[in-house]
C-alpha cells in the first residue's frame, strides 16, 4: 500500500496535499476543518498588519472566468488576512492546530527586513506553527510589497536574510510568477538560507469587459488562478528544479490527482491546493488523496520519492529537439473512424480523406502532433 507521508524541510507531512494561502483559509476555524478533511498542512491567509495597503474590497472581487460555459480559471482581488495579527496569535492558530494538519504559517514580507523579521519572530514566540511561508509575491498591492520585492533577487534575498535570522523553524519563500525568469531570484533565496522554495503565486491579470454595459468585471487587477494557469507555473516551476537543491511545493492550477502527481514528477516534495477546493469544497481533499493512491499502487510505487522528479531529465532546449529525427503522422486505419477532424487541424496539407479512408502524406508532415491531439479515437501517433 502507497505511503504518503513526505518530509519537508525537516518537517513531516502526513500527505503531500498543503491547503494554499487563500480564502479557504481565512481563520483558524476554516483552517481546522481543512485539516479534518484530510490536509497534510495548512496555510493560513498571510499574516501581517491591517493597513490601507492591505485590506481587501469588499463590493465583489471574486471572477469566475470561462471558455464557453465551463469555468477554467477565476480571478480575485484578494489581499493579505483581514484578522489582526492578534487575533491569529492569540486564537485562531491554535484553533488551527485542532485540524491534526501541519501549521505552515504565511507571513507578510513587510515593506522593512526588520519588520518581516520581528513579525516572524512574534509568530515563532507562540509555538503553534511548524514552519513559515514567507509572501513576496502577492500580485494586487500597489505599494512596496508583495510581487514588488519578489520581483527582485536583492530585496528577496534581504527579506529571506531577516527572517532566518530572526526564527529557528524552517522558512519557505513563495516566488511571483510575474517575472521572465524565476531561477536568479530562486537562487538569491537559496544563497539567503532559505529552507524550501513555493512556486508560484497568481498570475497578475484582467477580469474584462462586459460588453453590454461597457464596464469591466472587476475595476481593478487581480490575481488569476485555477486550472488554465498550470502551463504557465510548471514552466517556472521545472526551471527552478533544475537550478536549485531546496526542496519544493508547488501551487498553480491543480484541480485532480493527476496534476499532483505531474508536479511531483517534476520535482515538488508538496503540492498546494485552493482554487478547486473553493469550487468543490474539502470534499475534494478525500477524493485526491484517494487518486494519489490508487495511482502508486498501480505503478508501483511504494513512496512519493519513488517517482519525485523523474521527469526533468527529459527536458531539453527547442534546439537540441530540432536535432532529434523528425517524426511524422501515422494513421491506425482499423481505429479512424474518418471524421476528418485532422485534416481540417492539419495546415501543412498533409492529412486527406479519399474514398471512404484518411491518409497521411509523410513526405507533406511537419511533425507538429496537433492531429495526434485532436483525434478523438486516438488513431494518430507520430513515428519516426
Amino acid at each position: 500500500m502507497a505511503e504518503l507521508q513526505v518530509n519537508f524541510a525537516g518537517v513531516n507531512f502526513r500527505n503531500p496535499l498543503v491547503l494554499a494561502s487563500a480564502t479557504p483559509g481565512w481563520d483558524g476555524l476554516r483552517l481546522k476543518k481543512a485539516g479534518e478533511a484530510g490536509f497534510g498542512a495548512v496555510i493560513p491567509k498571510t499574516i501581517g498588519p491591517i493597513q490601507d495597503w492591505a485590506v481587501h474590497p469588499r463590493n465583489g472581487r471574486l471572477f469566475l472566468y470561462r471558455v464557453g460555459n465551463r469555468p477554467v480559471g477565476m480571478i480575485n482581488l484578494e489581499l493579505f488576512t483581514t484578522k489582526t495579527r492578534e487575533e491569529w496569535i492569540a486564537r485562531d492558530l491554535a484553533l488551527a492546530r485542532e485540524g491534526g494538519a501541519k501549521i505552515f504559517a504565511s507571513i507578510l514580507a513587510m515593506p522593512e527586513p526588520e519588520q518581516t523579521a520581528e513579525l516572524a519572530s512574534q509568530v515563532e514566540a507562540t509555538g503553534l506553527v511548524d514552519l513559515f511561508e514567507l509572501n513576496v509575491s502577492c500580485p494586487m498591492p500597489a505599494s512596496t510589497v508583495g510581487m514588488h520585492i519578489g520581483k527582485n533577487p536583492e530585496l528577496t534575498y534581504r527579506q529571506v536574510k531577516a527572517a532566518k535570522g530572526a526564527i529557528k523553524l524552517p522558512l519557505s519563500v513563495k516566488l511571483t510568477p510575474n517575472v521572465a525568469d524565476m531561477v536568479e531570484i530562486a537562487q538569491a533565496a537559496v544563497e539567503a538560507g532559505v529552507d524550501a522554495i513555493t512556486i508560484s503565486n497568481s498570475i497578475r491579470s484582467f477580469a474584462g469587459v462586459d460588453i453590454e454595459t461597457g464596464r469591466p468585471y472587476l475595476r481593478g487587477y487581480g490575481g488569476y488562478t485555477g486550472p488554465a494557469i498550470k502551463p504557465i507555473i510548471m514552466r517556472h516551476f521545472s526551471e527552478v528544479a533544475r537550478a536549485v537543491k531546496v526542496p519544493l511545493s508547488a501551487v498553480g492550477g491543480v484541480s485532480s490527482w493527476r496534476e499532483v502527481v505531474e508536479y511531483i514528477m517534476l520535482g515538488a516534495t508538496t503540492v498546494q491546493i485552493a482554487t478547486t477546493i473553493m469550487w468543490e469544497g474539502l470534499g475534494k481533499v478525500q477524493k485526491i488523496l484517494d487518486g494519489l493512491s490508487e495511482f502508486m499502487d498501480r505503478k508501483g510505487y511504494r513512496t512519493i520519492e519513488d517517482f519525485r522528479g523523474i521527469a526533468l531529465p527529459y527536458i531539453k532546449t527547442v534546439e537540441e529537439l530540432a536535432q532529434e529525427p523528425p517524426r511524422f503522422a501515422t494513421i491506425d486505419q482499423e481505429r479512424c473512424n474518418n471524421c476528418d477532424i485532422c485534416s481540417r487541424v492539419c495546415f501543412y496539407g498533409a492529412i486527406r480523406q479519399e474514398e471512404g479512408r484518411t491518409w497521411a502524406d509523410k513526405a507533406s508532415c511537419d511533425g507538429c502532433g496537433l492531429c495526434v491531439q485532436w483525434c478523438p479515437v486516438g488513431a494518430i501517433e507520430l513515428k519516426e
